[in-house]
């Protein structure tokens, strides 16, 4: 805190480092390559690219890139009740078909961030819409370690079914990663910000929400439309 020097350092560091990670960005597709250790690259189809750099440093991409990436995880990745971990179309569907990393569903967390990451580019009513269709899947009790997607496998209870523990699918009926979902509540809808030392903020997208009884370094808040406000 209150050291420029080291500030004026750490930001060029940062923007030199964000360069090396956009030169594995692929122009206008929307995904990203994996770098081997020999220099070669593979383009990798997954998810976790999409949600990961949105949700990490979103701020620091052009609007322009982002919307590339939103096109393609709305056109390859999201289903109607759930997603799918990784594109059909990658080379390496076919490795397996275990539904949290793969073509037929996804790891519990990977919705709820790719809805974080929906949030932060600016897609709120395909965000907001998509939730209505994912609330489906929790029909089943709490998320499992995976679901299949309901364009693969049926649905149970209106959503996407829930992966078996059997061979060869090997997932949980439940997950901690359930606690994710809280996280879209928190950045995604009421635009909490809550800082180390710089206090906490609040910009909530929808006009008729509440979050009563938030507590921030031992102050006491409640966000509704009009924003953040102390009961003290």
């Amino acid at each position: 805190m209150n050291n420029e020097a080291a500030s004026i350092k750490a930001d060029a560091s940062a923007n030199k480092l964000l360069k090396k990670i956009n030169y594995l960005y692929v122009d206008s597709k929307g995904y990203w390559k994996a770098r081997q250790p020999d220099g070669s690259s593979y383009e990798i189809k997954h998810c976790y690219d999409f949600f990961t750099v949105i949700n990490t440093i979103g701020d620091a991409l052009p609007q322009s890139q982002k919307n590339e990436m939103v096109a393609f995880f709305m056109k390859e990745l999201k289903t109607d009740k759930w997603m799918r971990a990784l594109s059909e179309s990658d080379e390496n569907a076919v490795f397996s078909i275990r539904p949290d990393h793969q073509w037929n569903g996804a790891y519990t967390a990977w919705p709820s961030q790719a809805l974080l990451a929906l949030f932060k580019s600016g897609y709120k009513n395909e965000a907001l819409d998509w939730i209505e269709g994912l609330a489906h899947s929790a029909n089943q009790g709490p998320f499992g370690q995976a679901h299949f997607s309901e364009t693969i496998v049926d649905e149970d209870a209106g959503g996407a079914r829930k992966s078996p523990a059997d061979q060869p699918f090997h997932c949980d009926w439940i997950c901690s990663s359930n606690g994710n979902w809280i996280n879209v509540l928190f950045e995604g809808i009421f635009g909490l910000k809550p800082t180390v030392f710089n206090g906490i903020s609040a910009n909530p997208i929808l006009e008729d929400v509440e979050l009563l009884g938030l507590k921030y370094q031992g102050t006491i808040y409640d966000v509704t439309k009009d924003g953040l406000k102390s009961r003290e």
